[in-house]
């Protein structure tokens, strides 16, 4: 069976990320999902977006301004307030707009709810999966409300949408997919991890796109000391280092894991465990047809016409 093609953030590469036009797009390209990132307001409506922040980048005000740095967390602004913010273009010049050339703006585009890209997606002309990563800030705690509370939010809309069965629930804080495990058994949960060169002795690939070095040196340390915070008690090196070990122990559905590790023979081990492979980000034609005859479940893309194309 072919993988599943999941458009990253609606297809980032193509139309502006995490907004309706973009999953609409997904949806015209024939793509059987999308990944999308949450975040909680401060009157509590999950919304769609994926930087913990309005993104200096992509944020204008309702003058049409682009927004300046310092800016507002998610948190702190209902949603109502984050309506106000257009995020249909990139700012010219910017890194983003570098790194995303063939997006087609979209003016007008805004902030959705969850409610709403379910409401776009249940008319697809066929099943269409939503892959929800559930954001949490790692270092800074202060960017964003706890795991849990995200995890609980996120359940109730898809149970009140009535999409429990076309969603899985992504993300690297595994303390919020045990939550949301808890609350609803039959919901799909796919792990989500970083590139596990970050936690080997040698220096990572720039492919890995490691964080800088005292980032990683805390991140090494923490794992190796069995006290990752977001492992919640799972951590692999509890395991003999294995993380399909860990993830089959916390009750994961899958694995979703940088498409660098994803191996012939992790797969294989994962899928010998009863769980699903979905790789992230993969946007080389090339790539993904090596992934998928390795078997891969899914695989994350910006550009899901590369993927239609296969």
């Amino acid at each position: 069976m072919p993988p599943l093609i999941l458009a990253h953030r609606g297809g980032a590469g193509l139309a502006p990320e995490n907004t309706l036009c973009a999953f609409a797009n997904a949806i015209a390209l024939g793509a059987d999902g999308a990944e999308l990132d949450v975040h909680l307001t401060r009157d509590g409506q999950v919304v769609v977006h994926h930087d913990y922040v309005l993104n200096p980048d992509i944020c204008r005000n309702a003058e049409g301004a682009w927004i300046e740095p310092p800016a507002l967390r998610l948190r702190d602004l209902t949603h109502i307030e984050l309506a106000k913010y257009d995020v249909g273009r990139a700012r010219p010049g910017s890194d983003y707009a570098r790194e995303h050339p063939d997006m087609t703006p979209a003016d007008g585009a805004r902030i959705p709810w969850l409610e709403e890209v379910v409401a776009l997606v249940r008319s697809a002309p066929k099943p269409f999966r939503l892959f929800v990563e559930l954001k949490s800030s790692l270092f800074d705690r202060s960017l964003s409300v706890a795991p849990e509370e995200l995890a609980e939010a996120t359940v109730r809309v898809l149970q009140s949408c009535d999409y429990l069965d076309r969603s899985a629930l992504i993300g690297f804080d595994w303390r919020a997919l045990v939550r949301a495990k808890a609350l609803a058994p039959a919901l799909q949960c796919w792990f989500s991890t970083r590139p596990q060169s970050w936690f080997r002795d040698a220096e990572p690939s720039r492919d890995d796109d490691p964080p800088p070095q005292p980032v990683l040196a805390v991140l090494r340390q923490w794992d190796r000391d069995r006290n990752a915070p977001w492992a919640a008690g799972f951590d692999p090196v509890r395991y003999g280092g294995s993380v399909v070990d860990a993830l089959q122990t916390a009750g994961a559905d899958g694995w979703f894991p940088h498409f660098s590790d994803a191996t012939e023979d992790a797969i294989e081990q994962a899928h010998a465990h009863g769980l699903k492979v979905g790789v992230w980000t993969v946007d080389d034609p090339a790539l993904m047809r090596t992934l998928a005859a390795r078997r891969v479940d899914a695989i994350c893309t910006d550009r899901p016409d590369f993927a239609a194309a296969l």
